[in-house]
């Protein structure tokens, strides 16, 4: 293996660890943001009408997909 390909495997793995760090660290904060709005008094009055709401739930459902695109961007493009 030559000292270009090893640079390439050692930004590879060091980029996966950043997104694997920041995708973990997101889903926390969004999940502790989504608590605490669900434990204030606004949200006792929610109504599925989300403009009548006077706060917003953020949804991870897709959240990983995303990071997941990101590595991939970086492993497409170093090639």
């Amino acid at each position: 293996m030559n000292n270009c390909e090893q640079l390439n495997e050692k930004m590879n793995a060091e980029v996966k660890k950043l997104i694997d760090e920041t995708e973990t660290k997101m889903f926390k904060l969004i999940e502790d943001y989504n608590e605490k709005v669900e434990e204030s008094d606004e949200y006792e009055n929610f109504s599925k009408d989300e403009d009548a709401n006077e706060f917003t739930l953020v949804n991870t459902v897709d959240l990983s997909n995303l990071f997941t695109q990101l590595n991939e961007y970086v492993t497409d493009y170093s090639d």
